[in-house]
């Protein structure tokens, strides 16, 4: 790949006083600035470990080929780009509940879009901020269902795109029909504000099979009666930290036993109600479900106020044991970006026009077509 020009125009163009400041992002917009350094990984590398998740050198040499399929694939425009080899993150107090996760690896590209000139008169990151382009195999999308997850067990909800009406803006997105990606599973989360809310993803397996399943109203109810427990212990501890011994800490031991007490008697009317249906589909009726019945009593139906239904997914227990296997049994491609923003949009578009995604899922799902052929972008990211 070569070497991008804007560098040495640029120097010229910017006031040694401006070294410390943004470069205002309208004047680098069209601009081809590319990489901060094209690694070319080689591998092998040696196996890792990662709390209770073991890398073997085979997975972490696959992190190295997603890495330079990527960077062959993109120049970055009106952004500098880089690459980082992942693995899964290290748990800590935050992401305990992560641990229950398949073992993931892959790549994490950034555009950082907000640059300035360094000491040396080299283009770094101004801040942060920057547009992602995740390649991870065994990767997990949609969003976690908090409440019932814990460090062994992982459920999570994907919002429907198409669910509520699809406005010329969501449509934008939609890439189910767009040739580089038809024949694969495809999905846009629109309606959560969060880290993904601008999140495409198109998700490659052996015979398009998806890696999650739905899980039943009987299984949602058993970890919701868990998850009550949890709450009711929380609530004890909260208690005793809170309050000196005496008539304060009774009165917030007490209510937290009436709270406890309600919803198990909920929960227990609910066992009741759908008795005769504890094999359907769990579907809830809320993005951030919770265990506190008492605002809404039927954990499924809510007040009956929203029409709105969200599926309760799990990992397939059979494709999450043979996650740990050397072969990834998925692989998740996701980038964001504003398609109204000229770097969003030329990221996108890089990785659709030029990013071969029937190769990648060939290369590991059908492997004699790809036999003894190289990766090679579809066209070249500089054209």
């Amino acid at each position: 790949m070569k070497a991008p020009l804007f560098f040495l125009s640029l120097l010229a163009a910017i006031p040694s006083t401006a070294s410390a400041q943004q470069i205002p992002r309208k004047s680098i917009e069209d601009s081809v600035i590319g990489w901060m350094k094209v690694y070319k990984f080689s591998g092998p590398r040696a196996p890792m470990t990662v709390d209770a998740k073991r890398y073997s050198a085979i997975q972490l040499s696959i992190a190295d080929s997603l890495a330079n399929w990527v960077q062959a694939s993109y120049t970055p425009k009106g952004a500098l780009g880089d690459v980082v080899r992942t693995v899964s993150p290290k748990l800590g107090l935050y992401n305990k509940n992560d641990a229950a996760l398949p073992q993931t690896y892959g790549v994490y590209a950034k555009s950082y879009f907000e640059l300035k000139y360094d000491a040396n008169r080299k283009l770094v990151p101004f801040t942060n901020s920057h547009l992602y382009w995740s390649i991870k195999a065994n990767g997990v999308l949609g969003e976690p269902v908090q409440v019932l997850n814990t460090p062994t067990e992982y459920y999570f909800l994907i919002p429907d795109f198409g669910a509520g009406r699809v406005t010329p803006e969501m449509a934008r997105y939609d890439l189910s029909h767009h040739p580089a990606v038809k024949p694969f599973i495809t999905y846009f989360n629109n309606q959560l504000k969060s880290s993904t809310a601008n999140g495409t993803f198109v998700l490659l397996s052996k015979d398009n099979k998806l890696p999650f399943v739905k899980i039943t109203k009987a299984e949602y109810l058993e970890k919701l009666a868990g998850a009550v427990e949890r709450k009711h212990a929380g609530e004890k501890e909260y208690a005793i930290k809170s309050w000196p011994e005496g008539n304060a800490r009774a009165n917030a031991l007490r209510d937290a036993e009436n709270r406890h007490a309600k919803r198990v008697s909920l929960l227990a009317g609910n066992r009741e109600k759908y008795a005769a249906r504890l094999q359907e589909t769990a579907e809830v009726f809320s993005l951030q479900p919770d265990e506190l019945l008492e605002n809404y009593q039927d954990p499924f139906e809510g007040s009956g106020a929203s029409a709105q239904r969200y599926p309760v997914y799990k990992i397939d227990p059979e494709m999450a044991e043979l996650a740990k296997a050397d072969k990834p049994q998925w692989i998740l491609v996701t980038w964001d970006g504003d398609l109204q923003d000229p770097v969003g949009k030329q990221q996108h578009d890089a990785i659709l026009n030029n990013f071969d995604f029937q190769y990648v899922h060939d290369f590991f799902f059908d492997p004699e077509k790809v036999k003894g052929r190289p990766y090679r972008p579809l066209r070249s990211p500089e054209t």
